[in-house]
């Protein structure tokens, strides 16, 4: 299986991806690439029944094998970088007062396009706020409590920072001031940028690609998925089709009582290296780091000023309410 295939099926046939990864999980990688498929599929009818046809089944069981002869760091770049969403066990519930779980009380609905927006008074606790819908219940925002302060409240650690003004000027490649861009904002790759990748990636569809990256503690996931580190930046080439061309990792760890960053990338991204993109950002995080260990906001408030688009679920400087 290749991440093409895999990306697909998350986006057209989920059932049968998330029903072949719990095969997968249950049984182990080499109960599946040995054990005869019979056997497998007897041992699976009679774990859940008949809520699958044969048909079903065996589709599910050649998804299960294709997964199990991937390498592990394979799969979890499948998981990362495909339409996999995963929802938070903290998630909003609809009609419940966020802050002490009370019954809402609705007041003006504003409706829009795709959904709408009801704003809320808790008689519980006396906090307010706003429902969105997208056509569907979608989460809740803009809360403040019965004193009027926002909740959750916005830690220093999640404030936007500067980057510090070059002589360069704005974009070429950094800006002085943090840019939030909106979600269908994206900077194309520059022309230097590709001129180096096409090197080692000949195609002709440049202009589908941009520079990218993900912060694990802003995405929705971070709460139920493990992560070996305090926490993690993910950067690459991204395609607007969804996917990555390659990728690399920042991830922090706790060294000496220190939250300290290490770079991880399999030889796939060392292309990156030669992009005068990525030679700017790391020539800006050498620098930030003869001060002082730089932050995953920090670090992710460079990547935005050099183009980067943030594509966490709550990208920075965005509240977390």
């Amino acid at each position: 299986m290749d991440f093409e295939r895999f990306d697909k099926l998350a986006r057209s046939d989920r059932v049968t991806l998330l029903t072949a990864l719990e095969l997968l999980w249950q049984n182990g990688r080499m109960m599946l690439q040995t054990e005869d498929e019979s056997v497998l599929m007897a041992g699976y009818i009679a774990s859940i029944g008949g809520f699958y046809t044969k048909e079903k089944l065996h589709e599910v069981m050649t998804t299960a094998k294709e997964l199990a002869s991937l390498e592990t760091a394979e799969l979890i770049r499948c998981l990362r970088c495909g339409s996999m969403k995963m929802k938070n066990q903290d998630a909003d519930e609809e009609g419940v007062c966020p802050i002490c779980g009370g019954e809402l009380e609705y007041g003006n609905d504003k409706p829009l396009d795709d959904g709408g927006v009801y704003e809320w008074t808790c008689p519980d606790c006396g906090a307010i706020g706003k429902e969105g819908y997208s056509k569907v219940f979608d989460r809740h925002y803009d809360v403040h409590d019965g004193d009027g302060n926002p909740y959750p409240a916005l830690p220093d650690s999640a404030k936007p920072i500067a980057v510090p003004e070059t002589a360069e000027g704005p974009l070429s490649p950094c800006t002085p001031e943090v840019v939030v861009m909106a979600a269908d904002r994206i900077y194309a790759l520059s022309p230097a940028d590709t001129a180096e990748l096409n090197a080692c990636f000949p195609r002709d569809d440049w202009g589908e690609y941009f520079w990218g990256f993900t912060c694990f503690s802003r995405q929705d996931y971070a709460k139920v998925v493990p992560l070996d580190g305090v926490d993690e930046i993910m950067l690459g080439i991204q395609c607007v089709q969804g996917g990555c061309l390659c990728e690399m990792a920042i991830r922090w760890h706790m060294i000496s009582n220190k939250s300290t960053p290490r770079l991880e990338m399999f030889d796939e991204a060392w292309p990156l290296f030669r992009t005068p993109t990525f030679v700017s950002v790391l020539e800006q995080l050498t620098q930030m780091s003869q001060n002082h260990i730089p932050t995953p906001d920090e670090v992710s408030a460079l990547l935005i000023a050099h183009g980067f688009t943030d594509q966490s679920d709550r990208p920075l400087g965005t509240s977390n309410g």
